[in-house]
């Protein structure tokens, strides 16, 4: 546990001023730094990490071995079976996801479609808020198109000339 406070508890290496202290003397103060937020592991990588544990290797060892945080690994040993995750499954199988990105990018009146207009189009017997919600995990965001403004009479014979 010192070893940790020792690593993020270190002086800084050029000194620090501080507004109400006089300009010649100088302070050092710690500096503190954040922990990052490790992505939680997999089922596979749950079973691989207490795999590593049942046959007798230490956290740091998986660690260094798979370069999962020791957290992630101490978690993924302590729990006693990787569940899946619970919610509710999605409405769209992802063949149907493929069939619907594939309609969309066919052409730039299936892009414009309203989310109404596609789920009837689409006959998948669905509302268009799973419509939506299936775009938006592919990466498809509506955005407002540009018109672009008409060119004038006056600005046609300026750009020729």
């Amino acid at each position: 546990m010192s070893d940790f406070l020792s690593l993020v508890l270190q002086p800084i290496a050029t000194p620090v001023t501080h507004s109400l202290a006089p300009q010649t003397q100088t302070q050092t103060g710690p500096i503190l730094v954040r922990r990052q937020k490790h992505p939680d592991l997999s089922r596979d990588q749950r079973r691989d990490v207490q795999l590593l544990h049942n046959i007798g290797w230490s956290y740091s060892q998986i660690h260094r071995h798979t370069s999962h945080s020791i957290q992630q690994i101490r978690t993924a040993c302590q729990k006693a079976t990787p569940r899946k995750r619970s919610g509710r499954p999605p409405i769209l199988t992802q063949a149907q996801i493929e069939e619907l990105v594939e309609f969309i990018c066919a052409s730039a009146t299936n892009r414009r479609m309203s989310y109404q207009k596609l789920a009837e189009v689409i006959e998948f017997r669905v509302k268009k808020q799973a419509i939506r919600s299936a775009l938006l995990r592919e990466g498809f965001h509506r955005r407002l198109a540009m018109r672009k403004p008409l060119i004038t009479e006056k600005n046609r014979v300026l750009r020729l000339a």
